[in-house]
């Protein structure tokens, strides 16, 4: 029962008489687990938002260019086409990785959505830290910027499960990678369907096809 009292005064409010640190000198209180999970929630909701932005801007170009390749598939011009169709690939690529990781961080939104409104249900969570450690390591290869951005998500989420093992939240065996990977896998099935909806195929000249 005292672990319980500890982790629901470290929840709500932070560790006032208890957990600290000090940063040159200044004694420093930890922010209460809410507030950490509110933030990264924030956090989220404005990488969801940055990512839509972005894959509109892609799509838009990814048009224009296939356009052009169609022109230059037409007029014969072949080494023209190879050129458009190499840059339109790298263009899908990326879109690709970022439709996947829209959709994961999405079901991530969802879960800290339930985490806060059910409190301490660590199993709601857990999850959550694998998922982002996966896409930050992803996405530090294909678009750094991005990968960044989570992997602070990641490292303040992964303090909030750390502490609520500390105070008695939860065991630490409830962190399945397994889940985490059905997360991913149903995010990639996700935008490679996407990828087939929304942009055009056409062949090439030498009998490929983007």
């Amino acid at each position: 029962m005292d672990a319980i009292v500890r982790f629901s005064r470290l929840w709500e409010e932070g560790a006032k008489g208890g957990k600290k640190f000090f940063i040159f000198g200044k004694e420093v209180q930890e922010e209460p687990l809410k507030k950490k999970v509110f933030k990264a929630r924030y956090l989220i909701r404005k990488e969801i938002d940055r990512i839509g932005y972005t894959l509109n801007k892609l799509k838009e170009r990814d048009e224009r260019l296939f356009n052009k390749l169609v022109d230059a598939i037409v007029n014969n011009d072949e080494l023209r086409a190879k050129v458009l169709a190499s840059e339109i690939s790298e263009i899908r690529k990326i879109v690709k990785t970022l439709v996947m990781t829209q959709v994961a961080l999405e079901r991530v939104e969802y879960r800290l959505d339930l985490f806060l409104t059910l409190g301490d249900v660590a199993t709601t969570l857990a999850p959550v830290v694998p998922v982002l450690d996966m896409l930050k390591s992803q996405l530090l290869r294909e678009v750094p910027e991005l990968g960044i951005e989570l992997g602070k998500i990641h490292e303040e989420l992964e303090g909030v499960l750390d502490d609520m093992s500390f105070y008695g939240g939860f065991e630490a065996d409830v962190v399945l990678d397994r889940e985490a990977r059905k997360i991913l896998e149903e995010a990639k099935t996700y935008a490679e369907q996407q990828i087939k909806t929304e942009f055009p195929a056409v062949s090439l000249p030498d009998g490929n096809k983007i």
